[in-house]
């Protein structure tokens, strides 16, 4: 009777022990765009199953993908005021904060992946992302590799720039991406990505841009004939987290946090990268006809975007961040 007495005091002492540790838990929230499928999807579940990991149970983060949420522009307002913890946005869509941030998504500033990275850890982004935490409660916490940007049309193929002219194009709700379409002479229609699919579908849109992933998973392949190969962007997904709350945690899981998402990144990026390798050939045999466009073409129409630019960016601006080595 004494050994069951002290079994069941020593049962009670480890359960109150436990507790306090599984109270201190805090649970947070990533909403996001895109679908399970997706590279993001899975880069982010591998990110938030290393932070569950790296802190000890500390943290705990639940996903909610698919514009469960709401959509892009929701999301990173319901971060900025707390309702949300993170979020992850293109440089373009996060510019309707904090204007400079455009440059890092602005038509053919970037020659490859490297050299984007590279401008994102300049002086320069340094500074506008100190602004977005000290003015808009979002701290960056890593970056997704979201792919090159084509465009897709449904009646017309684009061999050039010159044929984009008047077309209907879908965009996301950034000005960046408005300039981008009416450089072009054609009609920007933004929207979030969840309303795409049936707006190309039903002629709202005559076509769209977006990277090979992201067209696949979204099947706009379904409802486009020509996959125009024009790379006119490289993107970054950019991991933006509450930063009340970063700033509320250690030293130890701050850094717990930055390593989580860098190996997110890897998964995301590997993914993405295998998907571009073999998505053109995919896209054929389901029927789409694919134009090796005239890129040079479209970089000349695209000028006038850099002019524009320059009033949020600086004057200098886009040639200091292209002329990085």
């Amino acid at each position: 009777m004494r050994f069951v007495y002290s079994w069941l005091i020593g049962v009670a002492v480890a359960a109150l022990a436990a507790a306090p540790a599984l109270a201190q838990q805090k649970v947070l929230r990533f909403g996001h765009l895109h679908s399970v499928d997706s590279p993001v999807h899975k880069g982010i579940a591998k990110a938030a199953e290393e932070v569950e990991k790296q802190t000890q149970g500390r943290y705990k983060i639940n996903i909610f993908p698919s514009s469960q949420l709401g959509q892009a522009r929701e999301m990173v307002a319901q971060v900025v005021d707390g309702n949300l913890d993170f979020v992850s946005e293109g440089p373009g869509s996060l510019s309707a904060l904090h204007r400079p941030l455009s440059v890092f998504e602005a038509p053919f500033i970037a020659r490859d992946w490297d050299h984007l990275l590279k401008m994102l850890e300049s002086d320069y982004a340094k500074e506008q992302l100190r602004i977005m935490e000290t003015q808009r409660n979002m701290a960056h916490i890593g970056t997704f590799y979201y792919g090159v940007r084509h465009f897709t049309t449904k009646t017309k193929a684009l061999n050039n720039a010159n044929d984009v002219k008047g077309l209907k194009i879908r965009v996301p709700e950034a000005p960046l991406f408005l300039a981008m379409i009416r450089a072009l002479e054609a009609t920007p229609t933004p929207m979030s990505l969840g309303e795409v699919y049936l707006s190309l579908q039903t002629g709202v849109a005559e076509g769209q841009e977006n990277p090979l992933p992201t067209i696949n998973n979204n099947k706009f392949f379904e409802v486009q004939k020509y996959l125009n190969l024009t790379g006119h962007v490289i993107v970054p997904i950019m991991i933006m987290m509450n930063n009340k709350v970063y700033a509320a945690a250690t030293p130890a899981d701050k850094a717990a946090f930055k390593a989580a998402f860098l190996d997110g990144a890897k998964i995301n990026d590997s993914l993405t990268r295998a998907d571009e390798a073999s998505l053109v050939d995919a896209f054929k045999a389901k029927g789409m006809t694919v134009v090796n466009s005239d890129r040079e073409s479209f970089r000349a129409k695209m000028t006038s975007v850099y002019e524009l630019g320059e009033k949020d960016w600086g004057a200098g601006t886009y040639q200091k961040l292209q002329a990085i080595k």
